[in-house]
This record gives C-alpha cells, structure tokens and sequence, in this order.
C-alpha cells in the first residue's frame, strides 16, 4: 500500500473552475505506480476537510494508493458512478475520471 502524502500529490490533476471550486482528478504518474485500476474505496462525502485528509484508495493490479487531498477546504460534490466504473481511472478523459470538486476554505 503506497500511502504517502507527496506520493498522493504526484497522482492528482488539479483544476479549478469558473465557480471558485477545484477539480481533483487522477493523473497519469498514479496509473504509473498502480498499474490498471480494479477498484475504488471512497473514504469521504461532502463536507469539510483538513489539509491531508484521506479520500480514496485506488487499488491496482500493482498496488494500492491512499489519495490525500492537497489543501483544506469543503468538498461540494464526489463522482460517485467511480465506484460502479473504476476502470474510468485508466485513461485521461477529465469528464469521466475527475474525483471530487473541493472549495478552498
């Protein structure tokens, strides 16, 4: 299990939006350390978090990876159809294989 916080910033895209939110999504150096994605463990819903705070463990046919979130703030919305298609998280495509909307606070 790879749970490192700068281990969890390599693996992360950031983006942030128009609405003053930033989209969290998982990068290409995280489908390098874990190998194809077999599934997902949501360890968060909406609300606030700390800086550090676990919120996924992607498990791969390598290894597993506890995600880390990069600032504090108060996650609006999680994209829960991940959990149903985690082999979402195998290719780029920033409309399907975003995580999770987080508002700094």
């Amino acid at each position: 299990m790879i749970d490192r916080i700068e281990a969890s910033a390599d693996a992360l895209w950031l983006t942030p939006n128009e609405e003053g939110l930033f989209r969290l999504g998982f990068a290409d150096d995280g489908r390098e350390m874990v190998g194809e994605v077999t599934t997902i463990s949501w360890l968060v819903t909406t609300g606030k978090v700390k800086l550090g705070t676990p919120f996924m463990v992607v498990h791969g046919a390598k290894d597993d990876l506890t995600l880390r979130l990069p600032f504090a703030g108060r996650i609006q919305a999680i994209n829960t159809a991940l959990a149903e298609h985690p082999e979402r998280l195998n290719n780029r495509n920033d409309n399907l294989d975003w995580m999770l909307d987080l508002a700094d606070e």
